[in-house]
């Protein structure tokens, strides 16, 4: 237990945890100050997605015959939740670099900034979900009332892999800068291998191959109830043990080569 209480990762994390009021309110911040100037904000990003939903509901609904209606609250939330995880993934390897002189000017532990970033994305994961609940009241008025014990629940699992994510995948990149390139390369193509702009059933006597995808699993908490669609207990299962796998990770790696952040960056 006294290893457990002295080890950095774990001391850092209380820290930030103690200290939720300085990164929230900075991220809030971020936010403000990213749309400064416009008139909507980042209610912006929120139009650019139901357009871009909107066009490709309709071009994937003609190319595979489908009902668009239905179709439409199935891509238009996968997306939504699609852009959040990639923005996590993307935002990750930089998460360090980019914050190199606060973290060389002041003591604050180096994780902070990834709970002010990984929070900035919340934010923005946040402003898009009243157009999921006004599409839900327009074409499924009856809504499951699992969601409201699930959708809090899967957000806030997505935000706790998207801190132990970037904390540690931000030291590698630090360390290895070709980690960055490499990352978005490889997530370039992620989005046709997700079930986002498809739904598992077209792979036929395949589907079980979704499950090799750990974004899959990301996507189905937080969908498969706010949409009303079948429960599927194996993402559960996969997200939860995609976390734990984080959690460790994060503190052999952030443990192993927190001090040497700062030189790195």
């Amino acid at each position: 237990m006294s290893i457990l209480r002295n080890n950095s990762a774990i001391l850092d994390l209380v820290y930030s945890v103690k200290n939720y009021y300085s990164w929230s309110y900075l991220a809030y911040f971020d936010l403000k100050l990213k749309y400064r100037k416009t008139y909507l904000g980042p209610w912006w990003v929120v139009v650019g997605m139901a357009i871009s939903a909107g066009v490709l509901c309709l071009l994937w609904s003609t190319i595979f015959n489908l009902d668009w209606k239905n179709f439409l609250l199935y891509l238009f939330s996968g997306f939504i939740i699609w852009t959040w995880i990639i923005s996590i993934v993307n935002d990750g390897p930089e998460i360090f670099s980019g914050s190199a002189l606060l973290i060389k000017t002041y003591p604050t532990p180096p994780i902070f900034y990834v709970f002010r970033k990984s929070y900035l994305n919340l934010l923005l994961f946040l402003h898009h979900l009243p157009l999921i609940f006004i599409l839900l009241i327009i074409m499924q008025p009856e809504i499951n009332p699992r969601v409201i014990l699930t959708l809090p629940l899967s957000i806030f699992l997505i935000f706790i892999n998207s801190v132990l994510y970037s904390a540690t995948i931000g030291i590698i990149s630090a360390r290895y800068r070709d980690v960055e390139p490499t990352i978005k390369a490889l997530m370039a193509p992620m989005l046709l291998l997700t079930p986002v702009l498809w739904k598992p059933e077209m792979l036929g006597e395949y589907i079980n191959y979704i499950y090799i995808n750990p974004f899959t699993y990301f996507i189905g908490i937080v969908r498969n109830d706010l949409i009303g669609d079948k429960f599927d207990i194996y993402v559960w299962y996969g997200a939860i043990i995609i976390t734990i796998l984080q959690l460790l990770l994060f503190l052999i790696v952030y443990s192993a080569k927190r001090n040497r952040i700062v030189f790195w960056v």
